[in-house]
């Protein structure tokens, strides 16, 4: 049973997963002594360099909040390394397009637009797919499970986006 507005309904299922997400762990670093500011769930805030409160402290990946993926945390470190030894031009408002993972087996990944969102925009496109089982890897894995696609602009060669549902797709997107 379960509530919605002021409806009580009830749902039927075999299982129920809840997923609430993940706290940042800096209750007890005692953050402020540093001049370093959390919002309420205990993230730190940054601005769009990934620069805290205080001065000269940078903060990057799970602990700043938002998506929570290993490929925001790489970003978030190239991001850093540009002020410190580059141009520091590179800033979190440049990233446009965001890969994913769903870590189920085999992992399902993706970038960019799906055939759905091309066709909605009217896109020209290009598909091109590849099941796993003609892959090297998933033979010597024995996991042949899934299929890759991307779909590429026929006039540029430029990728809209990708699909990967098997074997390390985490790691391929």
């Amino acid at each position: 049973d379960y509530k919605l507005g002021e409806e009580k309904l009830t749902a039927a299922a075999d299982k129920v997963l809840v997923a609430a997400g993940r706290r940042a762990n800096t209750a007890d670093l005692n953050l402020p002594a540093a001049g370093i500011e959390t919002d309420d769930r205990g993230n730190i805030k940054v601005d769009d360099l990934l620069r805290t409160s205080a001065d000269q402290v940078w903060a990057l990946g799970d602990v700043k909040g938002g998506p929570q993926f290993t490929y925001v945390s790489l970003d978030d470190f190239r991001i850093v390394k540009d002020q410190l030894f580059g141009e520091g031009k590179r800033r979190i408002s440049d990233r446009q397009i965001l890969p994913t993972s769903v870590f189920i087996t085999p992992p399902l990944s993706a970038v960019g637009l799906n055939e759905k969102a091309a066709q909605k925009a009217g896109l020209d496109y290009q598909l091109f797919k590849l099941p796993v089982a003609a892959i090297p890897k998933a033979k010597v894995a024995k996991d042949s499970r899934g299929l890759f696609k991307a779909l590429v602009d026929p006039a540029s060669g430029q990728i809209l986006g990708a699909s990967l549902y098997g074997l390390e797709s985490h790691e391929l997107i």
